[in-house]
């Protein structure tokens, strides 16, 4: 808390139950297996996938949580995301007992992302941050609501890890990762009616789950949204709502239960709430483009902008009523401010992935090709671009 004393898991579930009336995450486990028990025995084989850059000591963490998992046949994937040093490599090395380390070069949360599912074994695949702890029943709430084959994606309760900084309080009272205590399903074809400003109820990335094949067939994660790009966020609900709006259901399971640290000082907490506004933005505008909305586009989003920022303002009132010290209005403004910016940021994201698709693909064919397909003229190497009978011709008429 601000005064000092440290908040853990532990305590933060105890007093959830206190303040409830009942032991909460006990409840809702036995309310959900008594709700279905054909499916509480299905476990699918997962895939965890942990997308991580530079953060070898919470990442270490993390994989000991892993490591505690009840649960009969899972993988862990730790994907290093442009990493600058060896120390992610060196952590996920000391769990090759079940994790697999994945460099991804480019540097972009959904570049990883991608590369996650296009390297996991399994149907079924976990995501989790770096920064976060898992509870040790966590894949077995997840596993079980895949039974039904029209879900194609499972989110789950996100909590604290702990509360030991102002920062952290103000995150967590704002509204934090956690999307209540009732289990949800989304039907197929709903996404439109929580579009835009209720596209948060479904989860958050740090804790989703979706079938690979759902992943496929929608294209993959838009590398153009979210943590590295110019879009700054977003990804996670993208996913989500195209996946709804092309014919899979999705479930939020509180009994799926992700522990997360979030920002400790003020300064990431408000780079953290400009991104949020930035990146929502950004797949509001997304969406907006993709839905057609034509000539009235503008004005919607005109609409929809005026109402974000109403509901933020009005949340701040409740809030600054409702804390001591009051919740900082800075902070409000900031996301507000990160999504007016945000508007116009994923048309500039998609173009430099167009370009960025273009130079990885020249690196990879210039690192692949063989030294038989490369010729030389006056000292100068070039490198074949063309088939080896079309080259084979060049220089036939170049000699005759």
């Amino acid at each position: 808390t601000s005064t000092g004393d440290i908040i853990t898991p532990d305590r933060i579930q105890q007093l959830a139950g206190e303040q409830i009336g009942v032991q909460v995450f006990d409840a809702i486990r036995a309310e959900s297996n008594d709700a279905d028990p054909s499916t509480s025995a299905y476990a699918p084989p997962i895939s965890i996938l942990v997308c991580t850059r530079e953060h070898p000591d919470v990442l270490d963490r993390q994989l000991q949580s892993l490591a505690k998992l009840d649960y009969p046949a899972f993988e862990v994937v730790v994907i290093d995301n442009a990493p600058k040093s060896d120390r992610t490599r060196r952590v996920a090395e000391n769990y090759a007992s079940f994790a697999r380390y994945v460099l991804e070069p480019r540097a972009g949360l959904d570049y990883a992302r991608n590369t996650g599912w296009q390297n996991a074994r399994h149907e079924i695949v976990s995501y989790t941050d770096d920064d976060a702890v898992v509870d040790s029943q966590w894949l077995r709430a997840i596993g079980k609501n895949f039974a039904d084959p029209q879900v194609g994606c499972v989110t789950g309760l996100t909590c604290p890890y702990e509360l030991e900084s102002p920062a952290q309080e103000y995150f967590e009272r704002y509204g934090g990762m956690q999307r209540g205590f009732v289990r949800r399903f989304y039907r197929p074809g709903t996404w439109s009616n929580y579009f835009p400003l209720g596209s948060g109820r479904f989860g958050a990335g740090v804790n989703m789950s979706l079938r690979k094949s759902t992943i496929k067939a929608l294209g993959g994660f838009d590398n153009a949204l979210d943590v590295g790009s110019i879009a700054r966020g977003g990804g996670d609900l993208d996913i989500m709502a195209r996946a709804l709006q092309h014919g899979w259901g999705l479930v939020y399971e509180p009994e799926a239960l992700v522990w997360h640290q979030h920002r400790s000082t003020m300064n990431a907490l408000r780079k953290q709430m400009f991104d949020y506004g930035f990146g929502f933005c950004a797949y509001v505008a997304k969406h907006s483009r993709d839905l057609e909305l034509g000539n009235l586009s503008v004005n919607m989003l005109r609409s929809w902008a005026r109402k974000w920022g109403k509901q933020r303002l009005s949340q701040n009132v409740r809030l600054a009523a409702a804390l001591r010290p009051h919740f900082p209005i800075h902070l409000i403004l900031l996301e507000i401010w990160g999504g007016i910016l945000g508007w116009s940021a994923y048309r500039r994201s998609v173009e430099r992935v167009r370009v960025s698709a273009i130079t990885h693909h020249r690196a990879r064919v210039a690192n692949t090709t063989p030294l038989s397909s490369r010729i030389s003229f006056g000292g100068m190497k070039i490198q074949q671009s063309s088939p080896q009978d079309r080259l084979k011709l060049l220089i036939g008429k170049a000699s005759a």
